[in-house]
Protein backbone atom coordinates (compact mmCIF):
# COMPACT_ATOMS: atom_id res chain seq x y z
CA UNK A 1 0.00 0.00 0.00
CA UNK A 2 1.19 3.37 -1.00
CA UNK A 3 1.67 5.53 2.14
CA UNK A 4 0.05 9.09 1.24
CA UNK A 5 2.11 11.87 1.08
CA UNK A 6 2.03 14.29 4.41
CA UNK A 7 -0.10 17.79 3.81
CA UNK A 8 2.72 20.00 5.30
CA UNK A 9 6.41 19.99 4.68
CA UNK A 10 8.85 21.91 6.96
CA UNK A 11 11.50 23.39 4.52
CA UNK A 12 14.58 23.77 6.35
CA UNK A 13 17.63 24.98 4.67
CA UNK A 14 20.96 25.45 6.66
CA UNK A 15 24.45 26.00 6.70
CA UNK A 16 27.01 25.28 9.57
CA UNK A 17 24.11 25.32 12.12
CA UNK A 18 25.80 22.52 14.78
CA UNK A 19 25.16 24.57 17.60
CA UNK A 20 21.39 24.86 17.08
CA UNK A 21 19.85 22.17 15.08
CA UNK A 22 19.10 19.63 17.45
CA UNK A 23 17.21 22.04 19.50
CA UNK A 24 15.52 22.62 16.33
CA UNK A 25 15.07 19.60 15.16
CA UNK A 26 13.27 18.29 18.58
CA UNK A 27 11.13 21.30 18.74
CA UNK A 28 9.23 20.07 15.42
CA UNK A 29 9.78 16.73 16.58
CA UNK A 30 7.26 17.38 19.72
CA UNK A 31 4.56 18.82 17.54
CA UNK A 32 1.23 17.92 18.52
CA UNK A 33 0.30 17.50 14.62
CA UNK A 34 2.32 14.21 13.59
CA UNK A 35 1.67 13.99 9.84
CA UNK A 36 4.17 16.16 7.97
CA UNK A 37 7.83 15.81 7.01
CA UNK A 38 11.06 17.94 7.54
CA UNK A 39 13.15 18.45 4.35
CA UNK A 40 16.59 19.52 5.41
CA UNK A 41 18.54 20.99 2.83
CA UNK A 42 22.64 21.12 3.86
CA UNK A 43 24.10 24.25 1.96
CA UNK A 44 27.40 23.16 1.63
CA UNK A 45 28.31 23.06 5.78
CA UNK A 46 31.70 22.53 7.28
CA UNK A 47 30.47 21.59 10.67
CA UNK A 48 28.82 18.76 11.96
CA UNK A 49 25.36 19.69 10.63
CA UNK A 50 25.06 16.82 8.11
CA UNK A 51 25.57 14.55 11.26
CA UNK A 52 23.48 16.11 13.83
CA UNK A 53 20.50 15.63 11.11
CA UNK A 54 21.59 11.91 10.50
CA UNK A 55 21.17 11.20 14.03
CA UNK A 56 17.90 12.97 14.62
CA UNK A 57 16.63 11.23 11.71
CA UNK A 58 17.27 7.96 12.56
CA UNK A 59 14.59 8.97 15.55
CA UNK A 60 12.39 10.65 13.93
CA UNK A 61 11.67 9.08 10.48
CA UNK A 62 9.91 12.66 9.11
CA UNK A 63 13.26 13.78 8.88
CA UNK A 64 14.80 14.09 5.57
CA UNK A 65 18.55 15.42 4.76
CA UNK A 66 19.73 16.61 1.56
CA UNK A 67 23.19 18.04 0.81
CA UNK A 68 25.35 19.86 -1.48
CA UNK A 69 27.50 22.62 -2.26
CA UNK A 70 27.27 25.74 -0.61
CA UNK A 71 25.21 27.55 -3.34
CA UNK A 72 23.46 30.33 -0.89
CA UNK A 73 20.23 30.47 0.89
CA UNK A 74 17.85 30.91 -1.71
CA UNK A 75 19.10 28.15 -3.62
CA UNK A 76 18.81 25.68 -0.72
CA UNK A 77 15.54 26.71 0.42
CA UNK A 78 13.87 26.42 -3.24
CA UNK A 79 15.80 22.92 -3.55
CA UNK A 80 13.83 21.93 0.06
CA UNK A 81 10.81 22.74 -1.43
CA UNK A 82 11.24 21.00 -4.42
CA UNK A 83 11.84 17.86 -2.93
CA UNK A 84 9.29 18.80 -0.06
CA UNK A 85 5.40 16.44 -0.86
CA UNK A 86 3.29 18.55 1.06
CA UNK A 87 1.27 21.24 -0.04
CA UNK A 88 1.58 23.60 2.62
CA UNK A 89 5.76 24.52 2.95
CA UNK A 90 6.76 25.98 6.51
CA UNK A 91 9.64 27.56 6.90
CA UNK A 92 12.11 27.66 10.05
CA UNK A 93 15.46 28.22 10.74
CA UNK A 94 18.18 26.03 11.56
CA UNK A 95 18.37 27.90 15.33
CA UNK A 96 14.61 28.52 15.99
CA UNK A 97 11.91 26.65 18.24
CA UNK A 98 8.33 25.61 16.81
CA UNK A 99 6.16 25.78 19.49
CA UNK A 100 4.24 22.30 19.81
CA UNK A 101 1.19 23.52 18.71
CA UNK A 102 2.79 25.46 15.22
CA UNK A 103 2.01 23.51 12.81
CA UNK A 104 -1.75 22.61 13.93
CA UNK A 105 -2.23 26.01 14.13
CA UNK A 106 -0.94 27.21 11.08
CA UNK A 107 -3.22 24.13 9.59
CA UNK A 108 -6.25 25.57 11.33
CA UNK A 109 -5.15 29.00 10.28
CA UNK A 110 -5.17 27.72 6.48
CA UNK A 111 -8.21 25.79 6.46
CA UNK A 112 -10.03 29.09 8.28
CA UNK A 113 -8.44 31.32 5.51
CA UNK A 114 -8.48 29.23 2.43
CA UNK A 115 -8.09 32.53 0.15
CA UNK A 116 -4.47 33.40 2.31
CA UNK A 117 -1.53 32.01 0.43
CA UNK A 118 0.97 32.89 2.68
CA UNK A 119 0.30 32.41 6.75
CA UNK A 120 2.04 33.37 9.44
CA UNK A 121 2.44 34.04 13.27
CA UNK A 122 3.00 35.88 16.18
CA UNK A 123 7.06 35.76 17.45
CA UNK A 124 8.79 36.06 20.43
CA UNK A 125 12.90 37.09 19.88
CA UNK A 126 15.15 34.90 22.62
CA UNK A 127 17.29 35.40 24.80
CA UNK A 128 15.79 38.39 26.75
CA UNK A 129 18.65 39.18 27.93
CA UNK A 130 20.46 41.70 26.02
CA UNK A 131 17.52 42.04 23.81
CA UNK A 132 17.99 45.79 22.37
CA UNK A 133 15.27 48.29 22.49
CA UNK A 134 14.92 48.26 18.84
CA UNK A 135 14.56 44.48 18.58
CA UNK A 136 12.17 44.49 21.39
CA UNK A 137 9.91 47.81 19.58
CA UNK A 138 10.12 45.34 16.43
CA UNK A 139 8.75 42.56 17.45
CA UNK A 140 6.03 44.58 18.88
CA UNK A 141 4.98 46.30 15.71
CA UNK A 142 5.38 42.51 13.94
CA UNK A 143 2.71 41.23 16.71
CA UNK A 144 0.53 44.19 16.06
CA UNK A 145 0.01 43.24 12.56
CA UNK A 146 -2.46 40.38 12.28
CA UNK A 147 -4.70 41.52 9.48
CA UNK A 148 -4.14 41.36 5.30
CA UNK A 149 -5.14 45.07 5.18
CA UNK A 150 -2.13 45.95 8.28
CA UNK A 151 0.16 43.69 7.08
CA UNK A 152 0.08 45.00 3.21
CA UNK A 153 -0.21 48.60 4.35
CA UNK A 154 2.98 48.30 6.30
CA UNK A 155 5.25 46.38 3.46
CA UNK A 156 7.73 49.43 2.83
CA UNK A 157 8.05 50.09 6.41
CA UNK A 158 9.90 46.64 7.19
CA UNK A 159 9.19 43.16 6.65
CA UNK A 160 6.27 42.36 8.77
CA UNK A 161 5.91 38.70 8.27
CA UNK A 162 9.93 37.25 9.92
CA UNK A 163 10.44 34.36 7.53
CA UNK A 164 10.87 31.76 10.60
CA UNK A 165 7.50 32.31 11.11
CA UNK A 166 5.74 31.79 7.52
CA UNK A 167 3.90 29.19 5.83
CA UNK A 168 3.32 29.30 2.29
CA UNK A 169 1.30 27.46 0.08
CA UNK A 170 2.87 25.24 -2.69
CA UNK A 171 0.63 26.44 -5.43
CA UNK A 172 1.70 30.00 -4.46
CA UNK A 173 5.37 29.70 -3.74
CA UNK A 174 5.64 28.11 -7.49
CA UNK A 175 3.40 30.93 -9.43
CA UNK A 176 5.87 32.75 -7.72
CA UNK A 177 9.36 31.21 -8.90
CA UNK A 178 10.20 30.48 -5.51
CA UNK A 179 13.04 32.96 -3.88
CA UNK A 180 14.97 34.93 -6.21
CA UNK A 181 19.04 34.33 -5.31
CA UNK A 182 20.73 38.16 -5.81
CA UNK A 183 22.35 40.67 -3.74
CA UNK A 184 19.91 41.54 -1.38
CA UNK A 185 17.20 39.79 1.04
CA UNK A 186 15.43 36.96 -0.19
CA UNK A 187 12.56 36.56 2.04
CA UNK A 188 11.48 39.99 1.88
CA UNK A 189 12.00 39.98 -2.10
CA UNK A 190 9.39 36.88 -2.21
CA UNK A 191 6.96 39.09 0.43
CA UNK A 192 7.14 42.27 -1.97
CA UNK A 193 6.23 39.65 -4.85
CA UNK A 194 3.62 38.21 -3.21
CA UNK A 195 2.00 41.63 -2.51
CA UNK A 196 2.50 42.80 -5.93
CA UNK A 197 1.00 39.93 -7.22
CA UNK A 198 -2.38 40.12 -4.90
CA UNK A 199 -1.31 37.50 -2.91
CA UNK A 200 -3.37 37.17 0.60
CA UNK A 201 -1.52 37.27 4.14
CA UNK A 202 -3.34 35.80 7.00
CA UNK A 203 -1.61 35.60 10.85
CA UNK A 204 -2.24 33.57 13.38
CA UNK A 205 -2.67 35.63 16.80
CA UNK A 206 -0.77 33.22 18.68
CA UNK A 207 3.03 33.17 19.35
CA UNK A 208 4.10 29.91 17.55
CA UNK A 209 7.66 30.06 17.08
CA UNK A 210 10.76 31.72 19.34
CA UNK A 211 13.34 33.02 17.06
CA UNK A 212 16.67 33.12 18.47
CA UNK A 213 18.32 36.89 18.12
CA UNK A 214 22.68 36.87 18.28
CA UNK A 215 25.56 37.67 15.71
CA UNK A 216 25.25 34.24 14.61
CA UNK A 217 22.53 34.55 12.42
CA UNK A 218 23.27 35.40 9.02
CA UNK A 219 21.12 38.29 8.93
CA UNK A 220 24.04 40.59 11.23
CA UNK A 221 26.77 39.24 9.51
CA UNK A 222 26.14 38.89 5.15
CA UNK A 223 25.60 42.36 3.34
CA UNK A 224 22.59 41.61 1.42
CA UNK A 225 20.70 41.59 4.64
CA UNK A 226 22.12 45.16 5.43
CA UNK A 227 19.07 47.96 5.40
CA UNK A 228 20.60 49.70 2.51
CA UNK A 229 20.10 46.65 0.78
CA UNK A 230 16.18 46.79 2.09
CA UNK A 231 15.67 49.70 1.19
CA UNK A 232 16.89 48.93 -2.58
CA UNK A 233 14.00 46.85 -2.54
CA UNK A 234 11.36 49.05 -0.84
CA UNK A 235 12.17 51.46 -3.78
CA UNK A 236 12.28 48.93 -6.65
CA UNK A 237 8.40 47.77 -5.31
CA UNK A 238 7.76 51.11 -5.01
CA UNK A 239 8.83 53.25 -7.99
CA UNK A 240 6.24 51.39 -10.17
CA UNK A 241 2.99 51.58 -7.62
CA UNK A 242 3.77 55.54 -7.86
CA UNK A 243 4.49 55.87 -11.73
CA UNK A 244 1.06 53.75 -12.57
CA UNK A 245 -0.61 56.82 -10.19
CA UNK A 246 0.74 59.37 -12.09
CA UNK A 247 0.17 61.33 -9.22
CA UNK A 248 2.54 64.49 -8.01
CA UNK A 249 4.48 62.55 -4.94
CA UNK A 250 4.85 64.50 -0.94
CA UNK A 251 7.04 63.06 1.17
CA UNK A 252 6.27 63.92 5.43
CA UNK A 253 9.31 63.92 7.05
CA UNK A 254 12.28 66.28 5.78
CA UNK A 255 15.01 64.55 8.35
CA UNK A 256 17.51 61.99 7.38
CA UNK A 257 14.55 59.56 6.15
CA UNK A 258 12.91 61.53 3.96
CA UNK A 259 15.58 63.14 2.32
CA UNK A 260 16.70 59.53 1.58
CA UNK A 261 13.82 58.25 0.25
CA UNK A 262 13.47 61.76 -1.73
CA UNK A 263 17.23 60.85 -3.34
CA UNK A 264 16.21 57.20 -4.46
CA UNK A 265 12.95 58.56 -6.06
CA UNK A 266 14.77 60.93 -7.70
CA UNK A 267 17.12 58.55 -9.09
CA UNK A 268 14.21 56.36 -10.42
CA UNK A 269 12.63 59.78 -11.74
CA UNK A 270 9.87 59.95 -9.55
CA UNK A 271 11.03 63.41 -7.78
CA UNK A 272 8.86 64.68 -4.87
CA UNK A 273 7.17 68.00 -4.97
CA UNK A 274 6.65 68.85 -1.62
CA UNK A 275 7.92 68.06 1.99
CA UNK A 276 5.73 68.03 5.00
CA UNK A 277 7.34 68.73 8.28
CA UNK A 278 6.57 70.21 11.58
CA UNK A 279 9.80 71.88 12.25
CA UNK A 280 9.23 75.92 12.10
CA UNK A 281 13.27 76.56 10.70
CA UNK A 282 12.25 74.19 7.20
CA UNK A 283 8.83 75.27 6.38
CA UNK A 284 8.98 77.57 3.18
CA UNK A 285 12.23 76.59 2.65
CA UNK A 286 13.56 73.98 -0.10
CA UNK A 287 15.31 70.52 0.15
CA UNK A 288 16.41 68.53 -2.80
CA UNK A 289 14.18 70.83 -5.41
CA UNK A 290 10.79 70.36 -3.32
CA UNK A 291 9.18 73.10 -1.26
CA UNK A 292 9.00 72.54 2.53
CA UNK A 293 5.13 72.66 3.79
CA UNK A 294 3.26 72.70 6.93
CA UNK A 295 0.38 69.95 7.73
CA UNK A 296 -2.06 72.75 7.68
CA UNK A 297 -0.98 73.22 4.34
CA UNK A 298 -1.58 70.06 2.56
CA UNK A 299 -4.21 71.38 0.84
CA UNK A 300 -1.42 72.96 -1.61
CA UNK A 301 -0.44 69.73 -2.39
CA UNK A 302 -3.64 68.43 -3.27
CA UNK A 303 -3.90 65.18 -5.63
CA UNK A 304 -0.84 64.04 -4.03
CA UNK A 305 0.38 60.73 -2.96
CA UNK A 306 2.19 61.11 0.15
CA UNK A 307 4.51 58.97 1.89
CA UNK A 308 5.28 58.92 4.91
CA UNK A 309 9.00 59.01 6.33
CA UNK A 310 8.98 59.05 9.71
CA UNK A 311 10.73 56.43 11.94
CA UNK A 312 10.89 57.75 15.34
CA UNK A 313 9.02 55.49 17.88
CA UNK A 314 4.83 56.75 18.20
CA UNK A 315 5.80 59.21 15.42
CA UNK A 316 4.18 56.87 12.46
CA UNK A 317 1.04 56.58 14.36
CA UNK A 318 0.89 60.56 14.64
CA UNK A 319 1.28 61.18 11.15
CA UNK A 320 -1.53 58.72 10.44
CA UNK A 321 -3.51 60.55 12.47
CA UNK A 322 -3.18 63.73 11.18
CA UNK A 323 -3.08 62.52 6.84
CA UNK A 324 -6.74 60.65 8.28
CA UNK A 325 -7.94 64.16 9.21
CA UNK A 326 -6.80 65.63 6.27
CA UNK A 327 -9.21 63.34 4.76
CA UNK A 328 -6.45 60.60 3.16
CA UNK A 329 -6.93 56.77 3.29
CA UNK A 330 -3.85 54.28 4.02
CA UNK A 331 -2.91 53.06 0.52
CA UNK A 332 -5.46 55.10 -1.73
CA UNK A 333 -3.68 58.17 -0.36
CA UNK A 334 -0.41 57.40 1.15
CA UNK A 335 1.94 55.19 2.28
CA UNK A 336 4.32 54.53 5.64
CA UNK A 337 7.84 53.72 4.68
CA UNK A 338 10.85 53.67 6.18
Amino acid sequence: MVQAAPPVSVVLPVRDGAAYLAETLRSLGAQTYADFEVVVVDDGSTDDTAAIVRTCAREDERIRLAAGPAAGVAHAANEAARLACGDLLVRIDGDDLARPERIASLLALADEHPEAGVLASRVRFFPREGLGAGMRHYEAWLNGLLTHADIHASRFVEYPLPNPTVAIRRHVFEQLGGYRQGPFPEDYDFFLRAAAAGVVFAKHPAVLIDQREGDHRTTKRDPRYGLDRFHALKVEYLAPILRGMGRAIAIVGAGPDGKRWAKSLRAADLSPRWFVDVHPGRIGSEIQGARVIAYEDLAEAEGAYVLAAVGRKGAREQVRASLEAAGLLEERDYLCVQ
